[in-house]
């Protein structure tokens, strides 16, 4: 579990399920996260994948909550890129969330994390090219602009930072 000065992360567990599909449903959220294809079996397929992940590498995205609290108000964490090699910080925040700082708090702590728990020596973050308080959240962390691509068939931006 990682905290923040205001958020507490954990595991994600099976019975998280209906709570995750709650947290993308709104179409604010899931238009930077795939669009039309974030579906309740899209969400079930992202959900084994983040379990997956955790078992076999021992992070993975993660429930958030607010300290104090057990409701998930959004998810983020580390997790490999497309199964590759590089590793990826990852944020998402039900719209009630928004603008108070929060996923920047947690993408700093998780690029923290990475560096000095699991040893990374660079962290990368993809984002939606139209999602702007994302790419100011990797800005504010430190994270440069490297390249654009295409990613769940959306042009996205492709940040990095190094140790």
């Amino acid at each position: 579990m990682l905290e923040t000065a205001r958020l507490t992360v954990r595991p994600f567990v099976e019975s998280d399920f209906d709570a995750l599909v709650a947290l993308r449903e709104p179409w604010e959220v899931r238009q930077y996260l795939g669009g039309v294809r974030n579906t309740v079996e899209f969400t079930r397929q992202r959900l084994n994948y983040y379990l997956a992940h955790q078992a076999r590498h021992g992070y993975a995205m993660s429930v958030v909550c607010l300290k104090g609290s057990t409701a998930m108000i959004g998810w983020g964490g580390l997790q490999h890129f497309n199964d590759g090699e590089e590793v990826e910080v990852g944020y998402a925040f039900a719209q009630a969330h928004w603008g108070q700082g929060l996923a920047t708090e947690l993408a700093s702590a998780c690029v923290q994390f990475g560096f000095a728990r699991l040893g990374l020596d660079r962290i990368i973050a993809v984002a939606d090219e139209a999602n702007i308080a994302s790419r100011r959240v990797m800005e504010k962390i430190g994270m440069r602009h490297e390249k654009d691509l295409v990613h769940y068939g959306h042009p996205c931006v492709y940040y990095a930072i190094s140790r």
